[in-house]
């Protein structure tokens, strides 16, 4: 498998993004800033671990508390997070199990 040498992104993340690439896939799953970017300008749609939490939580794969108690590990781990999204994401958890 080839690999993407971009100077903004660590070797996990340029392996991923040319494994996307290679297999053709439609989205990349990554937190990292550059990574999404790049990903985007080659045409992958990207999701975040945030973005996750909310599928799983509309989907039916996350009971509330389960996606709350996930969405507050994702808070309390190395992954930054501004308070205002983390707001956000709590809304929209409140609304999807209105």
């Amino acid at each position: 498998m080839g690999s993407i040498e971009v100077p903004q992104l660590d070797p996990g993340e340029a392996q991923a993004l040319a494994l996307a690439l290679q297999s053709e896939a439609d989205w990349l799953l990554t937190d990292d800033a550059a990574a999404r970017l790049i990903a985007q300008q080659h045409g992958l749609e990207v999701h975040g671990s945030l973005g996750v939490v909310l599928w799983g939580a509309a989907t039916g794969h996350f009971q509330r508390q389960e996606a709350e108690d996930a969405l507050e590990a994702l808070a309390g781990s190395s992954l930054w997070i501004s308070s205002r999204i983390l707001d956000e994401v709590r809304a929209a958890l409140r609304q999807i199990f209105a």
